[in-house]
């Protein structure tokens, strides 16, 4: 006969503490499935099916279209060009980030504040705004050669566009803010007693930043060289838009194989080898910063102008700083006054003053169409993501397991992997079912992408809240979802609003997912952009770009606001 002895209490102790344990990680998995299906169903799965199409041929296994696109001396060229545009905007970007974070880092906080807007407003901007910007600025009749040519610098004008120069400069300054916010917390976080001591031994401003500074901001700009790298390899619409035959890169060959060719297979053999290099850098950053480096915020010290005697060096560095942030400010501040400009062909200063583009923005359907597509699709898109990356959050932020390092990665990579290669994914997989016409593919297409930036805003915030706050509402009798609402939710709500607003932002300034998962039907407005400025410069254009721009401001205004009084709130 069995024994029905009671357990001793130790061990009903134990037994309990288990029971609670196993039953947490099974809530925790619970909250986290959702994400977890969803990526697997429209992220993993469709890029494994697309990238099938590369070994097979005529329905046999083999490898011809890896050996097509290395024996082929244009694809060797773009691959060519790829990398290398890649490897001399990453180089770019850390050459001009460096002086701004600088500036950044040692002006009093009111400069500071006034920087960070010249870099987050246009980091918050489309990219495509920002590159119809740096078209109208850069092209033969812009401010620029008008500037050059009447002061006598040059006799004629100069093609910045559709060249090297073009796409050098479009990319930079798209990429640019990626290097320049984890170099200013690098240097937040640097002890500069360490550069007082070296000015007090005599050490001039190139031993200082060679011996000093670089050795203790070098983890910073090397994560930023990293993800500019991932970025670069795969970017398609700056380069499209402002570069020439010659500066092809893999991204345009995989729209032009989809969309041209109908050649599934090397199409598929090019985004292979875009995914394997990112794949690897992400490794690299993995490896040497660790994934937490893009979840939680790096805290300072803090630099004050006041606490280091500038050198030489260091005053042409706070000059080059300042160089850098009229350079990021630049394209936006000039487009405005041009967007009020009469001609055929926006100018500056604009002739004559008036509001025809804006009338034709706001008055012809189509734009207004694509502007309500653009909003419907990006609400949807903010309260999927919001839900989805929220749970993840907590269930990833709850469980006590290994499962939390892969499923990190799981759910952050999607924003790394070239959106081409999602895109072309998804169009893969959802043409056939209809989806593209009726704006589901599209939906779905950015909520891959919106979700990661709501789980990293929301998984950082939960490591800087207090555990024992969730322990003290659980021991006083609050249930589990009361202890949520009452104490956890207020003091996430900042980090999730931010987190939608990304997600938004993500979703309403998309150009790639949209040229492949909408149609003229249901086209989003950066889709409708993008025809009027690769078909035929449409100067509407200018003015839809200035009408983002405007609502990024007020957006980016409103959450540094609410992020600064909720600040307060919490050091009250």
């Amino acid at each position: 006969m069995a024994s029905t002895a009671p357990l001793p209490p130790h061990a009903a102790r134990t037994d309990a503490t288990a029971r609670i344990r196993r039953s947490r990680n099974h809530a925790a998995m619970l909250a986290v499935l959702p994400l977890l299906l969803f990526l697997l169903l429209f992220f993993v799965g469709p890029i494994a099916g697309f990238l099938k199409e590369s070994f097979y041929r005529d329905g046999t296994l083999t490898l011809a279209h890896y050996r097509h696109v290395l024996d082929t001396p244009i694809y060797r060229i773009v691959l060519g060009n790829t990398f290398t545009i890649a490897a001399a905007v990453t180089l770019s970007c850390v050459v001009m980030s460096y002086p701004l974070a600088y500036l950044m880092a040692t002006v009093p906080p009111a400069a500071a504040r006034l920087l960070f807007f010249a870099v987050l407003l246009p980091f918050w901007s489309s990219a495509l705004v920002r590159t119809a910007a740096w078209i109208a600025l850069l092209g033969k009749n812009g401010p620029l050669n008008t500037l050059l040519t009447s002061v006598g610098i040059v006799d004629a004008p100069i093609a910045f566009l559709y060249n090297f120069t073009g796409v050098m400069i479009g990319m930079t300054h798209v990429l640019m803010p990626f290097v320049v916010l984890p170099l200013y917390a690098s240097f937040r976080a640097m002890d500069t007693t360490l550069v007082q001591a070296a000015q007090s031994l005599g050490a001039r401003s190139a031993s200082i930043l060679r011996h000093v500074v670089l050795p203790l901001t070098s983890p910073g700009a090397i994560a930023g060289a990293i993800i500019v790298f991932m970025n670069a390899v795969g970017y398609y619409i700056t380069p499209s838009l402002m570069g020439g035959p010659g500066q092809r890169m893999a991204a345009e060959l995989i729209s032009y194989n989809i969309t041209e060719e109908l050649n599934w297979g090397l199409a598929a053999a090019l985004a292979g080898m875009l995914l394997i290099t990112v794949l690897i850098s992400m490794w690299l950053f993995n490896r040497w910063f660790g994934l937490d480096q893009l979840i939680s915020g790096t805290a300072g010290k803090g630099s004050s102008a006041g606490g280091t005697r500038r050198t030489p060096g260091g005053r042409l560095a706070v000059l080059a700083g300042c160089v850098c942030a009229v350079f990021l400010l630049l394209p936006i501040l000039i487009v405005i006054p041009m967007s009020f400009g009469t001609s055929d062909y926006p100018v500056f200063p604009p002739p004559q003053y008036g509001l025809r583009w804006y009338a034709s923005f706001f008055q012809d359907s189509k734009w207004l169409d694509a502007l309500w597509s653009s909003l419907r699709a990006g609400l949807t898109v903010t309260v999927i993501a919001t839900v989805l990356g929220t749970a993840a959050a907590l269930g990833v932020h709850k469980m006590r397991s290994a499962r939390k390092g892969w499923l990190d990665t799981l759910f952050v990579i999607p924003m790394s992997v070239p959106a081409i290669i999602t895109a072309v994914a998804l169009y893969y997989l959802m043409a056939p079912l209809g989806w593209v016409a009726n704006s589901v593919a599209v939906v779905l297409g950015h909520t891959v992408l919106a979700s990661p930036y709501v789980y990293i805003t929301v998984r950082a915030a939960l490591r800087s809240f207090d555990p024992s706050l969730e322990l003290a509402a659980l021991g006083l009798g609050a249930s589990w979802p009361k202890m949520f609402r009452l104490v956890m939710l207020p003091a996430l709500l900042p980090s999730l609003i931010g987190g939608a607003v990304f997600a938004f932002v993500t979703s309403f300034d998309d150009v790639v997912m949209a040229l492949f998962l909408t149609t003229i039907h249901n086209r989003t407005l950066p889709k409708l952009m993008y025809e009027g400025l690769a078909q035929d410069f449409d100067p509407t254009v200018i003015s839809a770009s200035c009408v983002l721009i405007a609502a990024t401001a007020l957006i980016l205004t409103a959450n540094i606001l609410s992020g600064r009084q909720s600040a307060r709130q919490n050091g009250a």
